[in-house]
């Protein structure tokens, strides 16, 4: 909704676009609208032999690093290359680190980075004034459907923000970029991965994980997000109404623990049903995090308890997955163990990371959220995305 404060160009992601098009058409730009779903830009803007490439932020906070480097990468890509300069837009200002990267950059960056203001375009060394006038007549784009994931806890400790962040870091190697909205009132989500991730890839393009805090969050904060993950708050309705509706898929960590495996699935179950009562459609996964192998007769032992514990869902609940430990899980490691050491390192400037660093050519963390992606996919079908 609408604040009565807030002037009618900022309102939504079209209202601004449509607002940033006029700023430039006046500025004696021709402007064009990118293809439909096309990644790294939004507009195009021409004159005499000049084409610049133009990334619409709308946002409810400041710019942040990993957003200003994805639109860099697009920029040094082999599509990229074609325009002259990239021109990158945005509604609030640029947070600390971001302003940092712009100065590494130096004025003969190829991108400029501005705030769209009522009547003119606002950049770090100058203000171009422009008049404003009616934005009416401006084409909506047909945007696909974004894929919500929720991680919820059973109980404390169990690695609900670790999988949160992590399956978002999977998710991000295969391609996609990733909102991560963070909904738990401790916001350790903020506090390990700060203000998001950029992750270069071959393609010469890369991919994000952005970070937003619940206030922070809207859907066209994010329009370049294939996939969005919440980090759940562990009291389900402390979690906005219309977020858990909204749904797709749901991961509940839990561990093997000998002692615990009952009492957790009791709290799984009442879990589930809370969720059923505002979501029918979401594929629910029970996920073993920090798995650690007892041996071949005592993990049979354990996953017979554990199948147990749910086998009354998985009778009325076809999308209910209780997923076999040793098909997939998160085994523990030392890379998961030490990943938020450095936020004890270095409290006030923590740097954003994620546990996926190679020893050995080896990272248990990293194959192991790629096959918790693989198997989402084989089972609930995620990779519909692909075909966007």
């Amino acid at each position: 909704m609408q604040s009565s404060l807030e002037p009618a160009y900022i309102q939504d992601f079209i209202h601004f676009e449509q607002h940033v098009a006029k700023l430039i058409h006046r500025a004696g730009w021709t402007v064009e609208t990118a293809k439909t779903n096309q990644r790294g830009y939004d507009l195009v803007l021409k004159k005499d032999n000049l084409v610049g490439a133009v990334q619409v932020k709308w946002l409810k906070n400041n710019v942040t690093a990993p957003q200003l480097l994805a639109f860099a990468n697009f920029l040094d890509s082999e599509e990229g290359k074609k325009f002259n300069f990239g021109l990158f837009v945005t509604t609030k200002g640029f947070g600390g680190p971001a302003q940092a990267l712009i100065r590494s950059w130096g004025k003969n960056s190829k991108i400029r980075c501005v705030i769209a203001q009522e009547n003119k375009l606002i950049s770090f060394d100058t203000g171009i004034g422009i008049d404003d006038e009616d934005n009416s007549g401006y084409p909506k784009p047909n945007l696909p459907k974004k894929v919500y994931f929720g991680v919820f806890t059973c109980k404390g400790g169990v690695g609900k923000t670790t999988v949160a962040a992590h399956l978002a870091g999977a998710l991000a190697l295969q391609g996609f970029n990733i909102a991560l909205v963070d909904l738990d009132p401790e916001k350790n989500l903020q506090k390990l991965v700060g203000d998001g991730i950029f992750v270069p890839n071959t393609t010469g393009i890369g991919t994000t994980i952005q970070v937003f805090d619940e206030g922070d969050w809207h859907e066209d904060s994010a329009r370049d997000c294939q996939i969005v993950i919440c980090d759940c708050s562990p009291a389900l309705e402390r979690n906005p109404e219309e977020l858990v509706k909204r749904l797709d898929y749901c991961i509940i960590p839990t561990t093997l623990n000998p002692l615990g495996i009952n009492k957790h699935g009791k709290v799984i179950q009442d879990t589930v049903k809370e969720i059923r009562e505002l979501n029918q459609n979401a594929h629910l996964f029970v996920l073993v995090n920090n798995f650690k192998d007892p041996g071949v007769r005592r993990l049979k032992l354990l996953k017979n308890v554990y199948f147990d514990a749910y086998k009354e869902i998985s009778k009325t609940d076809d999308k209910f997955h209780c997923i076999d430990p040793e098909e997939v899980c998160i085994r523990a490691s030392d890379l998961l163990y030490y990943w938020g050491i450095h936020i004890i390192e270095n409290p006030t400037n923590p740097a954003s990371r994620l546990a996926f660093d190679l020893i050995g050519g080896r990272c248990y963390p990293r194959e192991d959220f790629i096959s918790l992606a693989d198997y989402i996919e084989t089972k609930a079908g995620i990779g519909f995305l692909r075909n966007h």
